[in-house]
């Protein structure tokens, strides 16, 4: 019996008719599991989490169809902490029931930084190393000095900040760099009385400098006058410029600035001069 001959046989073909029949039944079960595991007739859509405590997420009825993964914190002073700041996928995307939907927060606690050594460093330089460091550039004074456009002193809202101590990323920082001329000399000004943007106005144009602010416990940067100062004011007396002042404030909303000048010794002040 040839091929040919075998192929079209009863017995052959009986079985060839079982054999696809099987493989049709298997196929069939194949696809109906495939469908039940994918899940290839069910969608869901994806709600907005952005701005939402993972509390009121777990509270949704709508995030129950989806399994939330926390994968990053990220600080921003501008949102609320804990709250969700980024998701994938996005909002109102199409995906199966059960699908991960990947969650970044907003920090608790902002990332901080070192404080990089930018004494005896040029300006240039020192903007460069605060880029890199995830820090920002304020204000810049000038101040009389041999060492020009150095870096002579680093403050962060008014205070001195040493190399390596913990500072928070993206913190402003203002720096005092020299003029490149030898320290001239300029009378000591009378500040007492003043409010704290006069005072500093004040000196900056007799190029002194503020090296430390204190508040009393009813004032703040937008209603301090200055209590008391260092160097105190004497009339007429000379000190080098460059020179740093400390300045006390307090509110004038609760405090009589005219009799507390009244009763100081202005024994060394001019009468001509008109008092604050």
């Amino acid at each position: 019996m040839n091929f040919i001959q075998f192929i079209t046989t009863r017995r052959f073909l009986k079985h060839l008719a079982y054999s696809i029949l099987l493989f049709i039944v298997i196929a069939w079960i194949t696809l109906m599991i495939l469908k039940m595991y994918t899940r290839h007739d069910q969608v869901a859509v994806t709600p907005n989490f952005v701005g939402l405590t993972m509390d009121q997420v777990n509270s949704l009825e709508s995030s129950k169809d989806f399994e939330m993964v926390i994968v990053d914190s990220i600080y921003d002073y501008t949102r609320k902490p804990g709250s969700v700041i980024s998701q994938d996928p996005l909002p109102d995307t199409k995906v199966k029931p059960g699908r991960s939907i990947y969650l970044s927060l907003v920090s608790f606690v902002p990332e901080q930084v070192s404080m990089p050594a930018l004494t005896d460093l040029s300006l240039r330089r020192a903007k460069a190393l605060l880029q890199t460091y995830g820090l920002k550039l304020g204000g810049i004074s000038v101040v009389a000095d041999m060492a020009e456009n150095a870096v002579l002193k680093v403050t962060v809202n008014g205070r001195t900040v040493k190399p390596g101590t913990p500072i928070r990323k993206g913190s402003i920082v203002d720096l005092v760099i020299g003029s490149g001329k030898g320290a001239g000399e300029a009378a000591i000004p009378f500040l007492i009385g003043k409010s704290r943007e006069d005072a500093r106005i004040e000196l900056k144009r007799l190029g002194f400098i503020v090296a430390d602010e204190f508040y009393s416990e009813d004032s703040d940067s937008t209603n301090g006058q200055v209590y008391e100062q260092t160097p105190i004011y004497i009339y007429g007396k000379r000190i080098v410029a460059g020179t740093g002042f400390s300045l006390i404030y307090k509110s004038g909303k609760n405090f009589n600035f005219d009799e507390y000048i009244s009763k100081l010794v202005i024994d060394t002040i001019p009468p001509e001069t008109p008092l604050p």
